[in-house]
């Protein structure tokens, strides 16, 4: 009885599909700096007496060098959260 040399092949996934079909926004995946703003904005609300929403919305953008359009765009698409929040804290 010779011995036979085995061959194994293995085959991998591809990862690049699974991410595709991820619960991730397509414009939050587009700058993740997003969700870092929004947090930013909510802190700065909180802690602000009189501050206008724009304002702050425009500072804080203005600080992290994001392009504020496409910020509102995407807020805009997302239902505008910071906007209701704002409303229902009175600011």
């Amino acid at each position: 009885m010779a011995n036979a040399a085995t061959k194994r092949v293995v085959t991998l996934a591809d990862h690049r599909a699974s991410e595709e079909t991820s619960d991730v926004p397509a414009e939050l995946g587009a700058s993740p700096l997003y969700g870092v703003a929004m947090l930013k904005i909510a802190m700065e609300l909180k802690k602000s007496v009189t501050g206008d929403l724009d304002d702050i919305l425009s500072g804080v953008l203005g600080s992290m060098n994001l392009p504020e359009a496409d910020f509102r765009d995407f807020l805009a698409k997302n239902g505008g959260l910071l906007r209701t929040i704002a409303a229902r804290k009175r600011y």
